[in-house]
């Protein structure tokens, strides 16, 4: 197999170094003047390689030819990414002077929170000192569940007040969030509770999506009727139509200890389970009369766009659609053997529509699966040969998800700090489920109004649904189900990718030097790993961590850690999950410790703590006295003390910080008595965690 049988791929790789160059340079959003200049500069690049390239074709320079084409096609996607990045627009809300109200589009379907509904809207003008403006940029909008009906797409609201910009980061390797939104062109949210927004019309930007919004919706009702139990509706609504609003938190955790997880996010597998059960049931077609490809090929491609209308077009099934659809166009024109210059295609043509989504885990996942059943799956499927049919599909389902799981998982492990164990016994029960729960829960949408037949489907899909659960919840309970606890870096990373493709080469080719490079790459992973765990060994660190509303601290002691809270938050999983968990792991913690803050503070709600020769006293409740003596550091919670003066007046510290526990007006009072008594205070709102290293 050479390279040169792949231009497409040449071009494609190409393109993402011109996107993955511009996101380098960006830093939470560039203002559109940064780089007009450069810009510029840029375009005028293009038009002189492409004389050069001219000139090239003219006097026969194929190597010129290609490096000036390559330069042509990176400088594209820089341009592109520049283009679609929606903050360098001029009128974009977040460029412009500050404003009193501002009138906004639904533009998604609305999710479902415990108290809130949560939908992205269109800011389409803005009121500044009391005249309107036109104006771009999309925002989080919450309603209250009290306070407000459900909004709807295509529904416009006039808001009082400014959005709130997306706050970055504040605890150490904690998930970024507003990256994360915008990388999905979406820079404020707003927090709605009845009193300053007021609908004032209905105007759907596109039809399509209102009409597939109220398909999603329909397709959530049939669900909810028909499927009385939580758990089995929760995943028909997942499964099916990517709706994950009603699935228990205990029931995620056993998916995804168990490696199927993806299968309640509508994605890539949905749609490929999709495609091949039509390619089995239509599969006849394709022999009949001399436009039988034609019309089978018609046929998969509309019912798996029809598909995507009743998922409300997610971009997950979106991009998975396009790719099916370009592989099914491929097979259809003899193209089988060019099916990776296929998957290229589709991913350059998504990533015109979209540069962003190089950098979704979803996007990348999708085409690392694909590529590894593709290229994998027909040398693992020769290796046995099963003459019973049942044994045959099992070892053929295994191979494909062994396929699948080699290429992704080290990717799945940088992003999710866990792997597991047993994805080889979930995957084949998840993938022969699914063959009947996915089809079984289209089909039940259109049968839904005829009774008895809506019955029999109903009654495949509920017991599809409740097997699939039940060998979840048992590959989950058994022992070291899940690997957890430990985070790899981007060059481990590409160092495991180039051991899994080595091993690849001499599986394939049985040649020594592949194997001996593979040996030395393993011992250089070997010793980095042993390196960091020394350093991690001897770690000592204290961490104030800033938590909404919240106090909470951490001793690191080696690979051991201490977290000391209030126990409402520390039985929250959410909690530790989004502010702690990946700290922990980058740590490499193996031993985690978990205490009341009741258990070590005396009556005056007083809690001492020594770390490495350095004197923390943490104040958790109203304080009237004068503090005696002493400390490093003083930590005040749940507004302790409003007056700094006189409790500080006879104690000396070197650092006053103040968590999220208090009241923020506290806190700015705080802060300007602290001003004036020359005293050094933090307010962890402000700057983030605050961490003691030894």
């Amino acid at each position: 197999m050479k390279f040169n049988a792949f231009p497409v791929i040449r071009y494609l790789l190409f393109f993402i170094l011109g996107i993955t160059a511009y996101l380098q340079t960006q830093s939470g959003g560039v203002p559109s003047g940064s780089f007009q200049f450069s810009l510029t500069n840029i375009y005028y690049l293009i038009g002189v390689l492409l004389i050069i390239f001219g000139i090239s074709i003219f006097f026969r320079k194929p190597l010129l030819r290609g490096t000036v084409l390559m330069l042509v096609i990176f400088l594209a996607g820089w341009t592109l990414t520049f283009q679609k990045t929606v903050i360098n627009q001029p009128n974009h809300f977040t460029n412009l002077p500050q404003f009193t109200h501002y009138q906004a589009t639904i533009v998604s379907n609305a999710e479902i929170k415990p108290k809130t509904y949560k939908v992205e809207a269109e800011i389409n003008a803005i009121k500044i000192d009391g005249k309107w403006q036109k104006a771009t940029g999309k925002t989080l909008l919450y309603f209250n569940r009290e306070a407000s009906e459900r909004p709807n797409y295509g529904d416009i609201f006039l808001v009082k007040n400014m959005p709130r910009e997306v706050e970055a980061p504040k605890n150490p390797e904690e998930f970024d969030y507003r990256r994360f939104l915008q990388y999905k062109a979406i820079y404020a949210h707003h927090f709605l509770w009845g009193k300053e927004f007021f609908k004032i019309g209905h105007d759907a930007p596109s039809k399509i999506l209102e009409f597939s919004y109220k398909a999603n919706q329909y397709a959530d009702s049939v669900f909810k009727a028909r499927i009385q139990t939580p758990n089995e509706y929760g995943v028909a609504s997942a499964m099916v139509i990517g709706l994950r609003d009603d699935i228990d938190n205990d029931l995620l955790d056993a998916y995804s200890a168990s490696g199927a997880i993806h299968v309640l996010s509508v994605s890539g597998m949905h749609v490929g389970i999709l495609f091949l059960f039509l390619g089995w049931i239509f599969g006849w077609i394709k022999k009949r009369g001399k436009y039988g490809k034609q019309i089978f090929t018609t046929l998969i491609i509309s019912i798996l766009w029809g598909y995507a209308i009743f998922t409300g077009l997610s971009s997950t099934v979106l991009r998975a659609t396009v790719m099916f659809s370009f592989i099914q166009i491929g097979t259809a024109i003899d193209r089988r053997q060019n099916i990776y210059n296929t998957l290229a295609i589709s991913a350059l043509l998504l990533l015109c529509w979209n540069p962003y989504w190089l950098v979704d885990v979803g996007f990348q996942l999708s085409y690392l699966a694909i590529i590894g059943i593709v290229f994998l799956h027909p040398y693992l499927n020769q290796l046995v040969t099963p003459n019973n049919p049942i044994i045959r599909n099992l070892w053929e389902g295994s191979s494909v998800c062994f396929s699948a799981q080699l290429i992704t998982f080290p990717l799945s492990v940088y992003y999710f700090h866990q792997f597991p164990t047993f994805f080889l016994i979930a995957n084949p029960f998840v993938a022969f489920f699914s063959f009947a729960v996915l089809p079984a829960g289209l089909l039940l949408l259109m049968v839904a109004p005829i009774p008895i037949l809506s019955d029999i489907v109903t009654f495949i899909l509920k017991y599809s649904l409740v097997w699939l659960n039940k060998s979840i919840f048992i590959i989950e309970k058994l022992p070291f189900a899940t690997l957890k606890g430990f985070s790899i870096s981007l060059p481990e990373m590409l160092l495991i990718y180039a051991v899994i493709w080595l091993f690849i080469l001499f599986f394939l080719h049985s040649e020594i030097k592949h194997l001996r490079l593979n040996i030395l790459i393993i011992s250089i992973l070997a010793c980095f790993n042993i390196t960091k765990d020394y350093f991690q060994s001897q770690q000592k660190n204290l961490t104030f961590h800033f938590i909404p509303k919240k106090s909470g601290i951490s001793i690191i002691d080696g690979k051991s850690a201490t977290f000391m809270a209030d126990t409402a938050l520390l039985n929250s999983s959410k909690i530790y999950n989004f502010h702690l968990k990946n700290y922990y792991d980058k740590l490499g913690i193996a031993h985690k410790n978990f205490l009341g803050l009741n258990q070590y503070a005396n009556k005056q709600g007083v809690t001492f703590l020594d770390f490495e020769g350095k004197r923390i006293l943490w104040l958790q409740q109203k304080f009237n006295g004068n503090l005696q003596g002493n400390a490093d550091y003083v930590l005040l919670s749940n507004n302790a003390i409003r007056k700094l003066s006189p409790a500080f007046s006879k104690f000396q510290t070197g650092l006053i910080i103040v968590d999220d526990s208090n009241k923020r007006y506290v806190v700015e009072n705080l802060k300007h008595q602290a001003d004036s008594l020359h005293l050094n205070l933090i307010s962890l709102y402000d700057t983030g965690a605050f961490s003691i290293n030894e």
